[in-house]
């Protein structure tokens, strides 16, 4: 068994096809992308959404399940996007879903390599993605070998104080710089840092050792 890698990560609408086509709060699940055969610039996307929902021209309904129904529609390709990303990583998208107003893509990466290539890909398209859970598995299969980490249990201010302190090798052996010089780049004082740190530490830890 290999030691693969899920991602989920969550990245602007707007970096996608549905820019346009579907407004952010709209759900959106169940898409697949195939491009035609005759015309490698063109993609087809389909999606499944609510029944009534409004969309623009070239959009049609392909199969109705009743509240729900299977939309289509066709777009250029554009090598910016997420999807055009994976696709050179020859990396498949696992699930594809809109929720929030947020795209949120699910991927194996092959191994941490391909992971790392992925994600600074799509942060040099978009600096507002968002990792927002890893799952690693490895050679032997058991449960205890798989770990999630969900960052999105932590604060926005948390995840701040940690990307803070780890640029700045507070984590290091030896360390980098010391709480309160973290602190005072952040404008903070050094007993709030540590608050920070520690809550955050705690879930994630929480969410390993559990």
């Amino acid at each position: 068994m290999g030691s693969g890698i899920r991602a989920e990560v969550s990245l602007p609408t707007a970096l996608s096809p549905f820019d346009g086509v579907v407004d952010g709060a709209t759900p959106v699940t169940e898409v697949t992308r195939c491009t035609p055969a005759d015309d490698r610039e063109r993609v087809v996307v389909e999606f499944i959404a609510d029944a009534d929902l409004a969309v623009p021209e070239g959009v049609e309904v392909v199969f109705d399940y009743g509240g729900r129904a299977a939309y289509r529609f066709d777009a250029d390709v554009d090598p910016d996007s997420p999807f055009a990303v994976l696709d050179r990583h020859e990396t498949p998208v696992s699930e594809a879903t809109i929720r929030d107003g947020r795209l949120r893509l699910t991927f194996h990466a092959s191994d941490l390599p391909t992971l790392r290539s992925v994600l600074e890909a799509f942060r040099e398209g978009c600096s507002d993605m968002e990792v927002l859970r890893l799952l690693q598995s490895t050679t032997t299969p058991t449960e205890s070998d798989l770990v999630t980490v969900d960052r999105s249990e932590l604060t926005e201010r948390q995840r701040e104080v940690l990307a803070a302190a780890y640029e700045a090798g507070y984590f290091d052996h030896p360390k980098g710089a010391n709480a309160g010089e973290v602190a005072e780049s952040l404008g903070i004082g050094r007993s709030t840092f540590t608050e920070h740190v520690a809550a955050a530490q705690r879930k994630l830890f929480g969410a390993l050792l559990d």
